[in-house]
């Protein structure tokens, strides 16, 4: 759908650190500084000293230096000895196995991961029998009991024991916070090694007793400037599509004719778990930079007055990856709003298009490059203005690969001019008719999401993304998905069955791709 700055000394006043939970006073003079998550890590670490004193010194050397042969022990008594230990004991085991894991440093904690997913996943000798003997009784047995029996004993041998250590962590005072950057630590680990397929398979297990944990458990929030610094802190920590610069990038976030909204799980009341920035708006937005460095949002134009509300930004903790709580949170979010400004009628995204560069530089083939296709709508005029720019190339598409490859053409604006209906009817090609594989999904990831939960694509926007992440991932390109509510479910259900994709407004791009797709569909 998020990356930590360094750290710096005097981020937070001390006029903040009036207790667990309060808002933080800021009398401006802060505003310019960056906004580091190590600054707040460190006010809560100090009201967590005195917890910490009540160890001894001894037990935390103890820990530190607790080598991977006694973190084996522990993880198998916290596994395998549920039933000889009482609630308590096991719960001191398990937090004791916490504290150690968070001591850790990352090549350590990779170690451990690597023990827990290698060592403690299924015993294939014990799956292979249970299914022996469950193939048996099913085709030889009468008993259906005894049969239910066998299934049970197959089912238990399948499920790898490192879920009995989340479940007793998971009962822990802030466990489900511990199992979610947990998470984000295999993550990062699969990240670096695409093979290791126990990790894979432990973080997917994960994943889905997240899931299951999750539900009924978290409540919506707005953030807002008088949140507790923690909270606002973690916006600028999980921020991944847009980078948090400073304090007054958040305050102006926050500010008038802006919005943000948060799930927050109760085990962790001031740390939201997925979250989206929303600008109040007169009209669908097409350009980011206006929403992010406009110094006084709506100052010409009252919230009571704002027409659209335009997503701009929705993102996770890097754990819950894979966990769809975006779905729920606009939907949500959405009925909030109607509630506070009914006189807000168009509910859409501004969205980036994160693969499409990726996408391009394959698409243009050493093929396509001497023999440009001819299913992009694009008018010659198009095509000859573009040609000019680029007096060498004999063809539209290797012209197209000489200035994206080149620097600078970004501040020629005849070069812009020339680039504008190229890109853009070749973004729209790429989400209506580029799908995942053999599948009927879009390719691009953030389409993908918008689609399935029922958005309409309205709009690609040309420079929608002037930053040097917007152009490095898509030339700059950005489009806006459209929340029409009595067509959501439709959508869904359309997009989902045959990969259908809706469409609203009058984008010429957009109508164009669609034109093809029902053209080459008819051919099929």
């Amino acid at each position: 759908m998020v990356s930590p700055t360094a750290p710096s000394s005097a981020l937070i006043h001390s006029s903040t650190h009036c207790g667990k939970g309060s808002s933080s006073v800021r009398d401006g003079s802060e505003l310019s500084q960056p906004l580091e998550p190590a600054n707040v890590r460190a006010f809560w670490d100090n009201i967590n000293q005195e917890d910490e004193a009540n160890r001894s010194v001894a037990t935390n050397t103890q820990q530190k230096v607790m080598d991977i042969a006694k973190q084996r022990m522990l993880v198998s008594t916290i596994i395998h000895q549920k039933d000889h230990k009482g609630a308590v004991m096991l719960g001191l085991y398990t937090q004791r196995l916490c504290d150690v894991y968070e001591r850790l440093d990352k090549p350590s904690r990779a170690v451990f991961l690597q023990m827990l997913s290698r060592e403690f996943c299924t015993t294939k000798g014990d799956a292979q029998e249970s299914a022996r003997r469950y193939l048996e009784s099913a085709a030889k047995s009468s008993d259906p009991i005894q049969s239910v029996l066998f299934a049970r004993n197959l089912r238990d041998d399948l499920t790898p024991f490192y879920t009995e250590l989340f479940d007793q962590i998971n009962r822990l005072p802030g466990g489900f916070a511990f199992l979610v950057h947990m998470r984000a630590d295999m993550l990062a680990q699969i990240r670096n090694d695409r093979d290791d397929a126990a990790l894979r398979a432990m973080s997917d297990s994960l994943m889905k007793k997240l899931e299951t944990w999750i539900i009924g458990t978290l409540d919506l929030k707005r953030i807002t400037w008088n949140s507790p610094a923690y909270t606002i802190e973690k916006l600028g920590q999980y921020e991944a599509v847009h980078a948090v610069k400073s304090w007054l990038d958040v305050k102006r976030r926050l500010g008038n004719g802006r919005r943000c909204f948060g799930f927050f799980h109760r085990s962790v009341p001031m740390e939201p778990l997925v979250f989206v920035w929303v600008a109040l708006t007169n009209e669908i937005t097409g350009n980011v930079q206006s929403i992010l460095q406009e110094r006084e949002p709506t100052s010409t134009l009252g919230e009571g007055s704002a027409k659209c509300a335009i997503f701009y930004s929705i993102n996770s903790q890097p754990g819950l990856s894979g966990v769809d709580l975006g779905n729920f949170l606009i939907k949500r979010v959405v009925a909030v709003l109607q509630a506070e400004l009914p006189n807000i009628s168009a509910f859409c995204t501004l969205s980036p298009m994160p693969r499409f560069r990726v996408w391009l530089d394959q698409w243009l083939t050493q093929e396509r490059l001497s023999h440009p296709p001819e299913d992009i709508a694009i008018n010659k005029k198009a095509l000859d203005a573009l040609l000019s720019r680029v007096p060498t190339a004999t063809t539209w598409t290797a012209a197209l690969k000489h200035v994206i490859d080149s620097h600078g053409w970004t501040s020629d604006q005849q070069t812009l001019d020339a680039m504008e209906p190229i890109v853009c009817a070749l973004g729209a090609h790429y989400l209506v008719n580029i799908k995942r594989g053999k599948t009927h999904s879009a390719l691009d990831p953030v389409a993908n999401f918008h689609l399935r939960n029922g958005a309409c694509l309205h709009r690609v926007n040309w420079r929608g993304n002037t930053s040097y992440n917007g152009l490095r991932q898509s030339l700059g390109l950005m489009c806006n998905y459209n929340y029409i509510l009595d067509r959501i479910e439709d959508n869904n259900e359309n997009y989902v069955r045959d990969g259908t994709i809706a469409v609203s407004g009058s984008d010429s791009y957009v109508d164009a791709a669609k034109r093809f797709s029902l053209s080459s569909s008819a051919k099929l």
